[in-house]
């Protein structure tokens, strides 16, 4: 590949010799992508790590419904490191999101580089726990947004209305002051107060009311449960896409510190190697 890219200025290469990155160079190839144009799938055995030097990339994770967006990568970043340790399946997919120019380094070549130099081993280690810390950051910053306030902020009037009588409704404040005007009303209508009660036994304009108020206290108390039915959906689907979130990071950060393990160890032997020899 010509050498109009340098890669000694993506930080992954940074700090090495140009003695060290020259083979990288020779074996590099740059790849173009259209935009919508998927570089590697989810599962898909690695081949190289990519630096993109134009264009965009988006990292996404397939899930039930969306897709999980975990990164979007602009010139300059890089991806697919993780392979050159462990040379495992990929764990998600790579999609160009704008025609993207990508440089291609075969991971065989990197594997050779940190394997005869614990100066490039460090380094790579050290890019790696940079974006753990990073990783970390972001999972403390992630902001949830609250179904219930969203909802409240868009409910309507007559929602509120009947919410209100729902809540009233149901509560035992109702009950005693409606057991309490039953008895005032049936008290009033007797003969004992008045000897030609409005409305004498067996009460017919009450049962009246009392139909009434039961036609219509019915529905509103239906369109509240309605509103409640649906917002407890989405309080579902949002913790559950919480869940394959969570699941995901905590996942990627045993990953990550198990690779960062063996290659402190990997690192160690080959110090003591060149101490003996």
């Amino acid at each position: 590949m010509d050498e109009t890219y340098q890669i000694e200025n993506v930080p992954l290469f940074a700090n090495l010799a140009w003695a060290q990155l020259d083979p990288l160079r020779k074996d590099a190839v740059r790849q173009l992508y259209n935009a919508g144009e998927v570089i590697f799938n989810h599962g898909d055995l690695p081949e190289y790590l990519y630096i993109v030097e134009d264009g965009v990339i988006d990292i996404v994770l397939p899930a039930k419904g969306e897709e999980i967006i975990l990164a979007t990568l602009e010139p300059g970043s890089f991806f697919g490191e993780l392979s050159v340790f462990d040379n495992q399946p990929r764990t998600a997919t790579a999609r160009a999101t704008a025609d993207a120019s990508l440089i291609c380094i075969p991971l065989a070549s990197i594997a050779a580089l940190t394997n005869r130099s614990p100066t490039a081993a460090r380094q790579f280690m050290s890019v790696i726990i940079h974006r753990l810390r990073t990783a970390d950051e972001l999972l403390a910053r992630v902001q949830l947004k609250n179904i219930n306030e969203v909802i409240d902020e868009q409910m309507t009037i007559g929602q509120k209305v009947a919410d209100l009588v729902a809540r009233f409704g149901g509560s035992w404040i109702f009950i005693i002051s409606f057991c309490g005007f039953l008895l005032l009303w049936m008290g009033v209508n007797t003969a004992y107060f008045l000897r030609s009660p409005p409305d004498p036994f067996p009460y017919i304009f009450l049962n009246l009311i009392l139909s009434c108020i039961a036609a219509l206290q019915a529905p509103v108390i239906m369109m509240s449960q309605n509103r409640q039915a649906i917002k407890d959906r989405l309080q579902a689907d949002q913790d559950f896409q919480i869940n394959i979130k969570a699941e995901f990071a905590i996942q990627q950060i045993h990953r990550k510190l198990d690779e960062l393990r063996s290659g402190l160890i990997h690192h160690r032997r080959n110090m003591e190697q060149e101490r003996n020899g």
